[in-house]
């Protein structure tokens, strides 16, 4: 090595330390101060989210509130008012509720006999035997409201009687069963 030094000439040595310089730095760069700036950054941006989540806890309580009134709309949705009511009141409240429609939307109901069905998946069913006199308009208002007041209520089936001899716009006897869906307790 020694004679290479002596023999080569001094540009070519020049090059060769600052090459040794060059690498060195390279590697003190890639395995001793690249760590500590990945580092550094990482905590840097934990700090920011944490600094964000501080001054945005007021909107935390507010955020918490509209999730709450979101799972409270749609609980409304699928069971309408049924939704807190045990089991035993579920029946009378549906009901009422029949017969509350009924004088809003101008339609006689007749009977209502209510029963158990069968369990399906997680959810029992709750059978109602209900007939009804109204016109075509009536009953269709009738439906759309009762699906509106009482949430997810499924008509499983219907008969529908013309009454009399009119046929432009009909007296209708109308039988359904009409189920309501309720997860069971276990």
């Amino acid at each position: 090595m020694q004679s290479f030094i002596e023999n080569a000439q001094p540009r070519v040595v020049g090059m060769l330390l600052a090459a040794i310089v060059l690498l060195v730095t390279a590697v003190q760069l890639t395995y001793l101060l690249w760590p500590q700036i990945k580092a550094f950054s990482a905590l840097r941006e934990s700090q920011l989210v944490l600094v964000n989540a501080v001054s945005s806890s007021d909107g935390l309580d507010q955020q918490l509130a509209r999730a709450k009134s979101q799972v409270e709309s749609l609980a409304h949705q699928l069971h309408g008012d049924m939704a807190g009511l045990p089991a035993k009141q579920m029946e009378s409240y549906i009901i009422g509720r029949l017969q509350k429609v009924s004088w809003e939307t101008d339609v006689e109901l007749i009977s209502v006999k209510p029963g158990n069905g069968k369990k399906v998946q997680m959810f029992q069913e709750s059978l109602f035997e209900v007939e009804i006199h109204a016109g075509y308009p009536e009953f269709f208002n009738w439906l759309q409201t009762i699906g509106s007041e009482l949430g997810f209520i499924v008509v499983k089936r219907y008969e529908i009687h013309p009454q009399g001899r009119e046929l432009a716009a009909p007296e209708l006897k109308i039988a359904l069963t009409m189920v309501s869906y309720r997860m069971e307790q276990g």
